[in-house]
């Protein structure tokens, strides 16, 4: 019987380096492609919400052209009333009802001038975070809309608004300005539009908090000594204050985003409603891709909360610098 001796082959260092060197250019590239997915889809819903905008966005009348010469003192009392309305009201920029039309979770449109923060409200009590990662047309996104609290009507005391604090500055990432001098007196204001009008809220309070704070359970004030107490509670723990505290009867309004080292700590923005100007007459619009075919939504809602439950853990590295301030929910990452 013979024996083939088999011939050893040498494993040297240079193979060894070779390996390692195809392992980490293999880990070079999935980041880059990984990267070049996030930075893509963050894009895209820059894009869509810019397109929304655009979309609903109400432009003004072209001016008539001129068949008589008007008298001069009519002119000069025309011009003081136009100004002196314009000072009084805020002005509706969006045609909330077409942008219900198109998706009947929505409420309105929230705008901060000269920041990031202009988007579409939404709201959903039955699915309180429907729209923590998923966009205005109802597909997955990693920024998500901002969306009113699930326990709040447009009629609370307090609107809760929570938005994700997104690394590449949109959303409510850009609240933390607040935190520093004089940020908070060169954008004092926030409007809301909803389908009953546009309504102007001043802030009056900026402070950190954690997400179970006292805060986020005052919906509606059980009595004034309740809302006083509140109110004065959160303006001593404020970082900034414009010292116009509200009044009990005064609906507030709340921006809350996750700040901070700790996945508890939130930034909550407070203002209080100054002026309200109504021009849409409410009608239950039920229309949009909520409406039509209910077997058709109900496996469009099921695939997107699928896809989040199983598929979205696969790739929590992604999300780490991500969150959102909601109460008493655990985040999603």
């Amino acid at each position: 019987m013979r024996w083939t001796k088999m011939k050893k082959t040498k494993f040297n260092r240079k193979h060894l380096y070779a390996i390692l060197a195809f392992l980490l250019s293999a880990v070079v590239v999935f980041c880059g492609v990984q990267i070049w997915q996030e930075y893509r889809s963050r894009q895209k819903d820059i894009d869509a919400f810019a397109e929304l905008s655009e979309f609903v966005e109400i432009k003004e009348p072209d001016e008539p052209k001129e068949t008589a010469e008007p008298d001069a003192d009519s002119i000069h009392e025309d011009t003081d009333a136009e100004e002196e309305i314009e000072e009084s009201v805020p002005t509706v920029r969006h045609d909330i009802p077409l942008l219900i039309s198109r998706n009947a979770d929505c409420i309105g449109w929230i705008t901060i001038d000269d920041t990031a923060v202009d988007y579409p409200v939404m709201h959903t009590p039955d699915w309180p975070q429907k729209y923590l990662r998923m966009n205005f047309y109802q597909q997955y996104s990693d920024s998500g809309v901002p969306f009113l609290d699930y326990r709040c009507t447009l009629e609370s005391d307090n609107l809760i608004i929570f938005g994700h604090n997104m690394r590449n500055g949109t959303m409510f990432s850009s609240l933390k300005d607040y935190l520093n001098d004089g940020h908070l007196a060169a954008h004092p204001t926030i409007l809301l539009e909803t389908e009953d009008g546009a309504h102007e809220f001043t802030i009056f309070a900026v402070a950190c908090v954690d997400k179970l704070d006292s805060w986020y359970s005052f919906i509606n004030a059980e009595s004034e000594d309740a809302f006083n107490e509140a109110v004065h509670r959160i303006i001593q723990n404020s970082y900034y204050t414009n010292g116009d505290a509200p009044e009990y009867g005064d609906r507030l309004l709340t921006l809350s985003t996750c700040y901070g080292s700790t996945r508890s700590s939130r930034l909550i923005i407070i203002a209080k409603e100054e002026k309200a100007n109504g021009i849409w007459q409410t009608e239950g619009t039920d229309s949009g891709t909520d409406g039509g075919n209910q077997d058709e939504g109900l496996l469009r809602y099921d695939f997107a909360r699928y896809r989040e439950i199983l598929i979205r853990p696969l790739y929590c590295w992604r999300q780490l610098p991500i969150c959102v301030g909601y109460p008493r929910i655990s985040t999603l990452h």
